[in-house]
């Protein structure tokens, strides 16, 4: 029977699904072994039983008598469902967990580190304190390293396998309490990373179409964190979900879990391009050489980068966030990738006028056009500087529909 028995991926994730109800509704004693085992336990009491009665199931599996109602209606009648169900465990197949998500971590956390520690030296050095944006970048840099350890919790406490059905109730439920906040708490840190770069355009200019934008893409942000938090939370009427994954009495709302974070994916994806657009209209009203105004381009443009990896890490969510197949480290490593090259990016501008002030000829301003003076070059690094880190205004007097 099970050697022409091929599963499609429904069938996979009914049978993953059994495992995780059969195992976690059964008692404690069997929620450290593997959830199959429940299976191959209540198939072996058919062939030994063919019409096994409500006291036999509930002599092997456990079940208080409210479970026990609750999986004789969904799986009844047992003498077909569990030989099945067994002839399926034959043939499934058997992925193990993967731990490659803590390579990615290691080095985002110590590149992200040094980073942000040649942000503040940059700030010190150069204007002498640390900016209200700066403040929140580094907000924003211990919400993304405390991001980034939960998903590895999650991966190492799941245990060696991927399938629900080789993993005990015990792994399976750790697991999703450790995916369960870290799909709850994201919104957060990748606000943070928005709100630290909306704050340096604030500060960067009082052009107010530029202050317009920056106050309606820090709503629209701001609405949509709120959003995907709060109904990721109160998807269901109990918040801490991961303690009722088989209680008979949670109730959950009509909206799916999935539809909520890929709509509210979207968003941020629209919000990462409309915030990397923001500075690039006051760039060309700036009075710039054309090097200069390339390089200030490219600097604010880097913020493209982070955005590609919030729409790669949306088309893994819309393949792999299915609830029964115990799989979500594609999503996980590039929400690593996204959250950590938005906030390197956004430190660009600071990491710029820390090389301009300290390497200038790295940035070809240590060398002076014909008949001009040393201070001429000092000038020139200093102007770039407060484009960029400081403020236009105090290099120059803006016209009266340009303040800068």
């Amino acid at each position: 029977m099970s050697s022409n028995m091929t599963l499609t991926p429904d069938d996979e994730q009914t049978l993953n699904t059994a495992c995780f109800y059969l195992s976690g509704t059964s008692a404690e004693q069997w929620w450290n072994r593997p959830a199959k085992d429940v299976i191959f336990a209540l198939s072996e009491l058919i062939v030994k039983t063919p019409e096994p009665t409500e006291a036999d199931l509930i002599r092997v599996t456990g079940w208080s008598q409210e479970n026990f109602e609750f999986m004789d209606a969904n799986f009844a009648p047992w003498n077909e469902t569990m030989p099945y169900f067994q002839a399926q465990l034959e043939v499934i197949s058997h992925p193990k967990s993967t731990l490659s998500i803590i390579p990615i971590f290691v080095v985002f956390t110590i590149f992200t580190s040094i980073v942000m520690g040649l942000r503040i030296w940059s700030r010190l050095s150069i204007l002498g304190r640390i900016q209200s944006f700066d403040w929140m970048a580094i907000v924003s840099y211990i919400l993304i390293v405390g991001w980034c350890a939960l998903s590895v919790v999650e991966k190492t406490v799941s245990g060696e396998w991927a399938s629900y059905c080789d993993r005990s109730y015990i792994q399976a439920s750790n697991a999703f309490r450790a995916y369960y906040l870290g799909m709850a708490f994201y919104p957060l840190a990748i606000l943070s990373v928005k709100f630290a770069l909306l704050l340096f355009y604030y500060s960067l200019s009082t052009w107010q179409p530029m202050r317009w934008a920056v106050y309606f893409t820090a709503f629209a942000s701001f609405a949509n964190s709120m959003v995907a938090m709060f109904m990721w939370i109160w998807q269901c009427n109990f918040p801490d979900l991961w303690n009722h994954l088989v209680d008979q009495n949670v109730t959950c709302t009509a909206f799916r879990p999935y539809d909520l974070v890929l709509g509210t994916g979207a968003v941020n994806i629209l919000t990462d391009v409309i915030i990397w657009l923001i500075p690039l209209p006051l760039v060309w009203r700036l009075q710039l050489y054309p090097r200069e105004r390339i390089m200030a381009v490219f600097t604010f443009g880097l913020g493209a980068i982070a955005w590609i990896a919030s729409v790669v890490r949306l088309v893994y969510v819309a393949r792999d966030i299915v609830y029964t197949n115990g799989s979500t480290t594609n999503i996980n490593a590039w929400a690593m990738v996204e959250l950590n090259l938005g906030l390197i990016c956004s430190s660009a501008p600071a990491l710029r006028a820390l090389l301009i002030k300290h390497s200038p000829k790295v940035l070809s301003y240590g060398y002076p056009r014909a008949g001009s003076s040393g201070s001429d070059v000092a000038s020139k690094a200093g102007r770039a500087e407060k484009t960029f880190v400081i403020s236009q205004s105090e290099e120059r007097s803006p016209s009266p529909d340009e303040k800068v």
